[in-house]
């Protein structure tokens, strides 16, 4: 009875020793807690291995091949959970980055459509709507990489759905802060996981949009100093 009870403890001392060193120690990363947390527990489990022997050495291995197993074994288990944590993390990352890459995307695509929806934006900016334009060519081009590379939603790329409590992207936020709001939704993300060749593509599509409107104003200038 004595030997089963010995057992109990010695197991539950060993995993919650390790327990304690993963779950407390790794977040605030201090290597002093996780020597005080491994001394105590090595303090307290080292008796009850060690004293059994006077009596037994049958027993004191016994009760230290559990200590191990159970050390082993919880390590294992915390590993996975982490595993499985981190794997949570990058997916809810990777899914906030699109929800913004595709907020500023949808932003782009409806401030370019003005120009072909709105009679009055293009009777006045109509190079906005003239392929033959370099700016006009090469915004085009822009809009349909972007659009080739835009996943039709989360779950199209693996990603399940993320309830966020984002603010919403206005389509009279400077362009700059809409792309600098993506970049930093990307955070420490791979670049080869197919977001970020999405991104680049929604920045070039943003200046792109820039330099025509830019193009397109000074046209506009220019006929208006034309004299009559």
């Amino acid at each position: 009875m004595v030997v089963i009870v010995l057992l109990l403890l010695v197991t539950v001392t060993a995993a919650g020793t390790v327990w304690l060193i993963h779950t407390r120690t790794q977040p605030e990363n201090d290597p002093d807690s996780t020597f005080w947390y491994a001394f105590t527990g090595l303090c307290v489990l080292l008796p009850m291995i060690i004293i059994p022997a006077l009596t037994s050495n049958l027993t004191s291995i016994l009760l230290l091949v559990f200590a191990m197993a159970a050390a082993i074994t919880t390590h294992k288990i915390l590993q996975r959970q982490q595993a499985t944590a981190n794997q949570e993390k990058r997916r809810t990352q990777l899914s906030v980055a699109l929800l913004a890459i595709t907020a500023q995307h949808d932003v782009l695509i409806a401030q370019w459509s003005r120009y072909e929806l709105d009679p009055g934006a293009a009777i006045e900016f109509p190079s906005m709507s003239d392929v033959r334009v370099p700016e006009t060519s090469a915004l085009i081009r822009a809009v349909a990489a972007a659009a080739r590379l835009r996943p039709s939603d989360l779950l199209a790329c693996g990603f399940g759905p993320v309830r966020l409590n984002r603010r919403e992207i206005r389509s009279d936020e400077p362009q700059s802060s809409q792309t600098d709001r993506s970049q930093t939704a990307l955070g420490q993300i791979d670049k080869d996981d197919g977001v970020g060749p999405y991104q680049r593509a929604v920045t070039d599509l943003a200046w792109a949009l820039q330099t025509a409107e830019d193009a397109a104003q000074r046209s506009h200038a220019s006929c208006l100093e034309k004299p009559a």
